[in-house]
């Protein structure tokens, strides 16, 4: 019988990495709680704004991770764009991709005819459909820019600016785009996350409603504000990106439905954060916190009570290491990473 917060629902979205791993390295009960739910017949779609690799291939790095091989599919942002395109221009139109391996792989698969800068035909081509890759040329996002003035739709597979990397910060594929509307008065269509696009791709997947999908993920501006903007509930876990400073300090459009400290929240009683608080804390310098009350509803009550604070325009403490200090409190620390 099923138990816990995932019982409220019938299939899952989740985000990659920061919530199942962290690079070569699986998060913490994050392989063991997705093979739980598989087992109790919870269908996993993974849907990632990484629009580099094909699906299969994320695919064999979650099960060299540990990843039982039924029950769940992987979407990258690359087969949501080739998607919008497949609805909209006939079989085998000629497309310029541009990006890694995943976004060809993705326009083939959709019906799509790819084609690379020395492919391109004298006359326009249809669409373009611009993603991040390592080996992205100047002259590939020149020609982004010509094909777009000479009329071709133009979609992004993600604005994300930065991509995070063994050796820290690193252009994104929203830098990447920037700089071609730099040059132009073009705007792309942008289906990854946090628009809705990605999403609505992986729900159709799961075959089930929007009320039946939890959203799990680590980022509040991609993960949880597109989640928000899907119309489907969400749980952010603090094993990523996004801190518990973040959290407290969230828009409106980018607050989730649940925290946890990673996706074994899933199997526990979840933690509403639209709820009135049930305890009362104080979020100031001199707050003092009560160690005896349980850690679950205590971190419930801080996220809300910030949320009611700024938006009743009071003042919430911003000190990094008075939240610091409240995470270790709540046993979080190396949640984030």
């Amino acid at each position: 019988m099923r138990s816990g917060l995932i019982a409220q629902y019938l299939g899952v979205i989740c985000d990659l990495d920061g919530v199942v791993y962290r690079g070569a390295t699986p998060v913490s009960g994050s392989v063991e709680t997705l093979n739980h739910l598989t087992a109790e017949d919870i269908a996993i779609v993974f849907a990632t704004n990484n629009a580099s690799r094909p699906a299969h291939a994320v695919g064999e790095h979650l099960r060299e991770l540990g990843l039982g091989s039924q029950g769940w599919e992987v979407v990258t942002s690359s087969q949501a764009a080739a998607a919008y395109l497949a609805d909209r221009l006939p079989t085998r139109t000629p497309v310029f991709a541009v990006g890694g391996p995943g976004v060809p792989h993705a326009l083939t698969q959709a019906g799509l005819l790819p084609v690379g800068i020395s492919e391109l035909p004298d006359a326009p081509v249809a669409a373009v459909v611009q993603g991040l890759g390592i080996d992205v040329t100047w002259r590939e996002l020149a020609e982004v820019g010509y094909q777009v003035q000479r009329g071709a739709m133009w979609v992004a597979t993600n604005l994300d600016l930065m991509l995070p990397t063994a050796r820290g910060p690193a252009p994104g594929n929203g830098a990447l785009v920037a700089t071609v509307q730099s040059a132009t008065a073009a705007t792309p269509h942008v289906v990854g996350k946090p628009a809705a696009d990605l999403y609505e791709l992986a729900r159709n997947l799961l075959k089930i409603e929007h009320t039946e999908t939890l959203v799990c993920g680590d980022r509040l501006d991609t993960d949880i504000a597109g989640a928000n903007a899907a119309g489907m509930d969400s749980l952010l876990v603090l094993s990523g990106a996004s801190s518990l400073r973040d959290l407290a300090f969230a828009a409106p459009a980018a607050r989730p439905t649940y925290v946890a400290a990673s996706l074994t929240g899933l199997l526990q009683p979840g933690l509403h954060l639209h709820e009135a608080p049930q305890l009362s804390v104080a979020l100031t310098s001199a707050g003092i916190l009560n160690a005896d009350a349980d850690r679950e509803r205590l971190l419930q009550s801080v996220v809300t009570t910030a949320w009611a604070a700024l938006d009743a325009g009071d003042e919430v403490i911003a000190d990094t290491d008075w939240w610091l200090r409240l995470e270790e409190h709540l046993c979080l620390t190396g949640a984030t990473g």
